[in-house]
This record gives structure tokens, C-alpha cells and sequence, in this order.
């Protein structure tokens, strides 16, 4: 297989693709194209070059992902609000990469989701999300990748727990009104990313469900702000306390499989 084909196959470059898709698909569904092409290039630019300011001489893999972070951003900023906003956001996700790091070097928040966080607390912005401009362009372009990269769990608990206890808050008569409220951006894109969010399965199911649960309440209770990025910031930053549950869930288990094979010997 030639070298092309092959940087296609690569995941970063898939979900490249796929916000591509997605901002030509918003840009074609009308508004002001011009204004929501100004927001995804500024973002872009701001991240690419963060990238390069804050690491220096990085590699393309680097690269790609601040690409990621910052036609996030660009796809998700209202096109009508001031570029600084834009600019300012992307910034602010790719220094979160080194300044908000665990003690292995790993850094702790969704960049893009705290770059977000960043715009909606000090300019007062809401998203727009003008780039979930097609649920059948995510679900079967993220979906596909999702299960590549074996996150599958991390929506679907998602959509389980925000539709359940947003039914449960609005009451059971608002259930057909709930199914619609999870977001499919932030759930097959956001949610998953790779390096802020868990690999193994059952700890997928606690960080998915957890974010949905959390993701209403905040709805609810803190409505100036977007629910499902501070929930997504909060789970990042409780990702070790699950990782260290699991190993405790595992440690038990192997414990009681040891005195097991003790009792029948």
C-alpha cells in the first residue's frame, strides 16, 4: 500500500476528514458562509500556530491534533461573534496541553473543551454548533472510527444516562422530548478523545455515564454554561479516581479467583 493510502488509515487524519465534512456541510446549509469560514480559519490558524509557540519544533502527529482542537473550536463558536473569541479559545485549549498536565506528562482537560470553557467564562459566549451540521455524516463517519479505536461505550453510555435522568428531572412525561437532547458532536467526538478519555471498557461505561448524568444536572442547575463541556471537564479532571477504582475492582477480583482455587485445592 502506497504511503498516501496509509496516512489516510491514520485515526487523526480520518477525524480531520470528518470536521472538514462537517464545516463544508454547515458552510453549504446557508447563514453567513463567509462569517463561519472567518471563525473555522481563525481557530485553525490559532491552534496550529499555539502548537508550534508553546512545543517548539513538533511532529506532524502534534500538528494534527491542534488541527483537531482548533477546527473544533471553529465549528462549535458562533460565526457572528467576534473572532477574538475564536482566536483566544483555540489559544487557550493548546497552552491547557502544557500547562494542566498530570505528574506523567499527560495533560488533564479536553483541550478544545477547555478552550470553550475559556470563551463561554470570560467573553460571556454561547456556542452556536453550527458544525453538527449532520447527524448522519457523525454517527457513521465517527461511529466507524469509534469502533476502530474500540470507544463505542463511551457514547452510547452517554445517551443511556443524559436521556434517563433528563426525563427523570423534567418528568416522565418529557422522555420523547429527552431523546433528543444528547448531542451526537460532542458524544462521537468530544466525549472519545483518546488521550482525556479512559481505554478500558468498564471504565468507558463509568466516564459515559457519569458525563450524561452530570451533563443534565449541569443543564439544570448552571444554564449560563454548556452542560456537556463542563461535565466533559469535570470528568477529565475525576479520570483518575475512576482509573483507580478499576484497578481496585480488579485487585478484588483476582483476590477472590486466588482464595477460590485455595478452597478447591
Amino acid at each position: 500500500m502506497s504511503k498516501r493510502l496509509t496516512v489516510f488509515k491514520m485515526p487523526k487524519v480520518q477525524i480531520l476528514l470528518l470536521l472538514a465534512l462537517l464545516a463544508i456541510v454547515g458552510i453549504a446549509m446557508g447563514g453567513d458562509s463567509e462569517a463561519k469560514l472567518a471563525v473555522l480559519t481563525t481557530a485553525l490558524a490559532a491552534a496550529v500556530l499555539a502548537e508550534w509557540a508553546f512545543f517548539g519544533s513538533v511532529a506532524s502527529t502534534s500538528l494534527q491534533s491542534a488541527a483537531i482542537s482548533g477546527l473544533i473550536i471553529g465549528l462549535l463558536i458562533s460565526p457572528s461573534g467576534n473572532l477574538l473569541v475564536a482566536w483566544s479559545a483555540a489559544v487557550v485549549a493548546i497552552a491547557s496541553k502544557r500547562l494542566l498536565v498530570f505528574r506523567e506528562g499527560k495533560h488533564i482537560f479536553n483541550p478544545a473543551a477547555c478552550g470553550l470553557l475559556f470563551s463561554v467564562l470570560v467573553f460571556g459566549n454561547r456556542l452556536n454548533w453550527w458544525g453538527n451540521s449532520s447527524a448522519v455524516v457523525v454517527v457513521v463517519g465517527a461511529g466507524l472510527l469509534m469502533l476502530r479505536l474500540r470507544r463505542f461505550s463511551l457514547p452510547f453510555a452517554y445517551f443511556i444516562t443524559r436521556t434517563v435522568t433528563a426525563a427523570l428531572i423534567g418528568g416522565i412525561g418529557s422522555l420523547s422530548s429527552a431523546l433528543l437532547l444528547p448531542n451526537l458532536f460532542f458524544a462521537f467526538i468530544m466525549l472519545v478523545e483518546p488521550k482525556t478519555s479512559p481505554a478500558k471498557r468498564s471504565e468507558q461505561w463509568a466516564f459515559g455515564a457519569l458525563c450524561g448524568v452530570l451533563a443534565t444536572v449541569y443543564y439544570r442547575y448552571l444554564p449560563a454554561y454548556e452542560g456537556d463541556i463542563l461535565a466533559l471537564l469535570t470528568l477529565n479532571l475525576l479520570r483518575p479516581l475512576l482509573a483507580l477504582q478499576s484497578r481496585f475492582r480488579g485487585l478484588m477480583r483476582e483476590r477472590r479467583q486466588i482464595q477460590n482455587g485455595g478452597q478447591a485445592t
